[in-house]
Order: structure tokens, then C-alpha cells, then sequence
């Protein structure tokens, strides 16, 4: 900000008299004391002026990085009826901000890290000192400080390193765009990781259960908030699993109803291909359709998505490529796939692999891949944090904030699965008004 170099820099130095203590001449919010030119390098590069005095061999560093920026607004990924609408920017400072405004605790620390050898990128560390475990903790500064590449432009870059595991399909770590959702989970212990110039913040250690809370179950009541979450599972289960298991009831019609086996075979009269490659061709047309809906213009994008999936399911079943059933199924389950945003992208891998199986092997091969699958989630982990915490092992306390959630006042303690430990952090209600 040339604005700021002119009244806190060259104002002052025009007109300090016969002062000569640089220390004494330049006032900022933020002046910082320098002790190498390596640290003088960061601050220039981060938008700060370095000012040397060769009288006393002082080296200032000061605060004139401009602010400007995208304004505070309400995220278009996690939109919300009742509940805050406004959402973290390209901004460390004010994403930080953000938080401390909804956490006004001493106990609220903020570590800064650098990372790109090219872009030197800031990384912001924020957590609560009493609830974090000291190990998760360790594990989230070893993971940044071992971050070695040429530029970071994004936080997805911090999360592809930061990650359990090499090729997760599963995401084990969290991440929002929305304040008072990171605030929540820090108040929970987790770690909040924010990137500079991403407006989408990190949380660790990240467990399965968090693909089906949103911040407005909170607002609501607790019995209508507990249905839409079984929706959401019952629904990601469908997506997954729904598809194979008509295909192996295909391979294996004694294990169905006469009469819906008559009418699947009823309905594929006529057509020559294996189910496994009907129902193939048909999840691989709705992906096609949803990529173009998703990079088109939003005006149009919409439009198109629908449109195209109404015209092309129609005409391929007319044209008897593809049969209704199939058709039927594959849409409740893209459909289902969306219940759960953060797992939207990995359930159709998941379901890919269920269903190859299933359709090779019948199901023999839907058993096996589901049980290799549970296998593996079991086993899964996010820094030192069991992954289906509190499914396995089994927590008591956090089945209270899970599928059936209980009322605020009535989750008295953090999960220990997260914090390690035994913390209260909500009394019963007195009366019952």
C-alpha cells in the first residue's frame, strides 16, 4: 500500500528532527524487528516494507500490506436458511479474524508457517491450547514443515500433503468455507489449518460422521435435525449399494421375489447387452451430464444439466438401449450421491468398485467388495483419530451428536475421540419450562 509506505514510513523520517533512533521514528500497528536478511526477504514478499538504518544497523520491518480484497460474503457451497451468512475470503488475516471474533478465548493460538519455495505461501495453524491433544497437534507442524514444493496457490495443495495415506479416496481432512462451522470445530479441539489465499479452511483430524452434520441441524429441532440425518445416511447407503445389489440379484434370481425378477427380465426384452454394461453406460452418460452442467456458465449450466438428462434417458429407453429399471435405479442413486457433499466425489469410485465386483462375480463379489470396504474403513485413521469414530470403536458420548443428535445441552462433553481426554463443556437445563 503506497498509501501506508507515505504516512508510516516517509512522513515520519522526512520529519523526525534530530531523532536518530529508527525504532523511535516509525509508528505502525505492526513493527517488527529484524535479525537477518532472510527474514527481511519474507516481509517484502509477503507485502511489508524493510527499512535499514546504517546509523545504528537496525532492520524495521513494517506492516503496509494492502487489504484489498473480495469482500466478506455468504459461501455458494454451504448455503444456509437460518444461521450466519458470511463466509472466509482470499484473506488469512480476516479468515483468522473471522474465528477469533466467534472465539474470544486466551486460550485460542494462531502459528504461523511458510511453505513454496517460489510463492512462500502463509500457513495459519489455530486450535485451543486445553483442548487440543498435544499429539495431533505435533503431527499437523511436522506435516507443514515437511511440505516441499515449488508453489502452493491453493489449500488443496496443504491437504493433498497433510492427508493420511498416499491415495485416499475417502477424505481425512475436513474443510469449509464457512466460520462459525471451523469455529465449531475447533471448540470440539480440532485444528484449523488456513492457507493464504484459498478461502476454504482446513480442520483436522477429520471423521466420517462430519459428511452428515451441517451447521443448521443446531437451529432446528432436534427430532426433525435427527430425521434429515438419517436421510442422509440411509440415502448415501442406497447410492452406494443399491446398484450392485441389482446386479447380483440379476446374476442370482432365487434370492428375489418372482415377481421382480419377471419384470426385470420383462422390461430388457429385446436387448442383447449384460446389465453390468447397461448400468455402466448409464452412470457414465449421468457423469457426463453433470461435468457439463457443472464448467458451463451458471446462467446455462443448470438448464443444460436437466435438459440433458431428461432428452437422453428418455430416448435411450425409447430406443430400447437402455431399460427402465436400470435407468430408474442408476437416477436414485446419482441423486442419493449428493446427500453427503463431502463424500460426493469418492462414493463414485466406491460404487464403481461395488459394482464391478458385484457384476463380475454376482454376490459373492458385492460381499467380498463391501466387506474389503468396511475392512479398510475400520483400519482408516486421520491423525491418530479412528476414522468411524464413534461406530468403531464404539464411543458412547459421541453417538449424542451422530446419526441421532441430542440438544446442545445435553452434549455436556467434547469428543474424546478428538480431544483424548474428559472435558465438560455444557450444563443440564435447571427447569423444564
Amino acid at each position: 500500500s503506497r498509501d501506508m509506505i507515505n504516512r508510516f514510513i516517509i512522513a515520519p523520517l522526512l520529519s523526525f528532527g534530530g531523532e536518530r533512533i529508527l525504532e523511535n521514528i516509525i509508528c505502525n500497528t505492526s513493527v517488527k524487528k529484524l535479525c537477518d536478511i532472510n527474514e527481511a526477504t519474507d516481509m517484502i514478499l509477503a507485502g511489508n516494507a524493510v527499512v535499514f538504518s546504517e546509523a545504528d544497523g537496525c532492520i524495521l520491518a513494517v506492516m503496509t500490506k494492502s487489504e484489498d480484497g473480495r469482500s466478506i460474503s455468504e459461501p455458494e457451497t454451504e448455503n444456509v436458511i437460518r444461521g450466519a451468512h458470511e463466509g472466509f475470503t482470499e484473506n488469512a488475516g480476516i479468515n483468522a479474524m473471522l474465528l477469533r471474533r466467534r472465539i474470544r478465548s486466551t486460550h485460542l493460538k494462531k502459528e504461523d508457517f511458510f511453505a513454496g519455495e517460489l510463492t512462500r505461501t502463509g500457513i495459519s495453524i489455530m486450535y485451543l491450547d486445553n483442548l487440543v491433544r498435544d499429539d495431533v497437534l505435533s503431527d499437523v507442524r511436522k506435516r507443514i514443515s515437511e511440505i516441499k514444493i515449488d508453489g502452493i496457490i491453493d489449500s488443496g495443495y496443504v491437504e493433498a500433503y497433510i492427508q493420511d495415506g498416499r491415495f485416499e479416496v475417502y477424505p481425512t481432512v475436513g474443510n469449509t468455507e464457512r466460520p462459525d462451522k471451523a469455529a465449531a470445530k475447533i471448540l470440539e479441539g480440532r485444528i484449523a489449518v488456513i492457507v493464504d489465499g484459498s478461502p476454504v479452511v482446513l480442520t483436522v483430524p477429520f471423521l466420517f460422521a462430519e459428511g452428515f452434520q451441517i451447521t443448521e441441524d443446531y437451529s432446528k429441532s432436534v427430532f426433525f435435525a435427527s430425521f434429515e440425518r438419517m436421510i442422509r445416511f440411509i440415502g448415501t447407503v442406497l447410492s452406494l449399494f443399491l446398484p450392485a445389489l441389482f446386479l447380483a440379484a440379476v446374476s442370482a434370481p432365487d434370492l428375489v421375489l418372482s415377481e421382480i425378477t419377471s419384470y426385470i427380465h420383462s422390461s430388457r426384452d429385446g436387448m442383447n447387452i449384460s446389465v453390468l454394461i447397461e448400468m455402466t453406460g448409464v452412470f457414465l452418460l449421468f457423469e457426463f451430464v453433470r461435468e457439463v452442467s457443472l464448467r458451463m456458465p451458471k446462467a446455462v449450466g443448470s438448464a443444460v444439466g436437466i435438459v440433458g438428462s431428461l432428452i437422453l434417458g428418455d430416448s435411450a429407453v425409447e430406443a430400447g438401449i437402455i431399460s427402465s429399471p436400470v435407468l430408474i435405479i442408476v437416477a436414485f442413486s446419482a441423486v442419493c450421491n449428493f446427500l453427503a457433499p463431502p463424500y460426493m466425489n469418492a462414493n463414485v469410485i466406491f460404487r464403481a468398485f461395488i459394482l464391478l465386483a458385484s457384476g463380475l462375480f454376482g454376490v459373492i463379489g458385492f460381499v467380498c467388495s463391501v466387506s474389503l470396504g468396511l475392512i479398510a474403513f475400520c483400519a482408516k485413521e486421520s491423525f491418530n483419530t479412528p476414522y468411524l469414530s464413534p461406530i468403531s470403536p464404539l464411543s458412547k458420548g459421541g453417538w449424542r451428536d451422530f446419526l441421532i443428535m441430542l440438544p446442545v445441552w445435553k452434549q455436556k462433553t467434547a469428543p474424546a475421540s478428538i480431544t483424548g481426554k474428559k472435558i465438560k463443556r455444557a450444563e443440564e437445563r435447571k427447569n423444564d419450562r
